[in-house]
């Protein structure tokens, strides 16, 4: 009995292990996106980011029928990076609600 109790908690050790380095692949592949998507915003022009703002987010805004698109400000489309072991989200427009 009490070795089925010491195998027990070394697969419970063993899973928390497992749990553990996921978190640090997690975190390290969100940097990597971060990386990528730095790469991406520096190549291309603000015109550039302004039209894939607008084809990618303006199309599903609540407000796209009202919008002032010529106000889209200069960093647009910046990746934020994310702390939290999360895809890193972008600077898009301050009026973007989804629809």
């Amino acid at each position: 009995m009490l070795d089925e109790l010491l195998k027990e908690i070394q697969e419970l050790q063993g899973f928390k292990n497992k749990y553990e380095f996921s978190l640090i692949d997690k975190q390290k592949m969100s940097d990597k996106l971060y990386e990528l998507q730095t790469e991406i915003y520096n190549s291309k022009t603000f015109e550039e980011r302004k039209k894939m703002q607008i084809d990618l987010n303006c199309t599903c805004c609540r407000g796209k029928d009202y919008c002032d698109k010529s106000i889209i400000e200069y960093d647009v489309m910046m990746p934020i990076p994310s702390n939290c072991a999360w895809m890193p989200s972008i600077k898009c427009c301050k009026k973007f609600e989804w629809s």
